[in-house]
């Protein structure tokens, strides 16, 4: 059973149509939102994060090197051998 092309055109041409116009709002409201710029408070608060981030890998960094100490010191207790008097 063949379809009528006026039936086709009848659905594809508003269909496409509303795709058009919501693709074209779609992509202003992001060009929008990307002009924003933050606020100072929120750079003040990323600026206080990031301090924070530095200060919790420096500290965590130190945590490792004293855990490679404390276990390279087992396993040469373990071994046998001793460094001290």
């Amino acid at each position: 059973m063949p379809v009528d092309p006026e039936v086709i055109a009848a659905f594809t041409v508003p269909v496409s149509i509303m795709g058009t116009v919501y693709s074209f709002m779609h992509y202003a409201t992001k060009w929008r939102l990307a002009k924003v710029k933050p606020s100072a408070d929120v750079e003040n608060r990323l600026a206080r994060l990031e301090v924070a981030i530095d200060d919790m890998s420096a500290e965590i960094t130190r945590m490792i090197e004293g855990q490679q100490v404390v276990t390279k010191m087992l396993a040469e207790r373990a071994s046998g051998v001793s460094h001290g008097p």
